[in-house]
């Protein structure tokens, strides 16, 4: 897992709470999970421990998106 894969998989707009749930959340019952909530759950337990380059990398790509117009 990579920032900018991610980023692609949890988006721009991510708060750390809401993550923390996620996660928590998508760890309690791990044998309904699909493998897209599984690469959900690595890519926000990816984004926590790296959460200021996360708000880096999401300010950098919401103002490139913003700038355009």
């Amino acid at each position: 897992m990579d920032m900018n894969r991610a980023v692609n998989i949890i988006g721009i707009g991510a708060t750390k709470v809401p993550l923390q749930h996620m996660v928590k959340a998508l760890g309690l019952m791990t044998y309904l999970n699909t493998p897209e909530d599984w690469e959900r759950r690595e890519a926000a337990q990816y984004v926590l421990r790296r959460w200021k380059e996360y708000q880096a990398e999401a300010n950098k790509r919401r103002d490139a998106k913003f700038k355009r117009r």
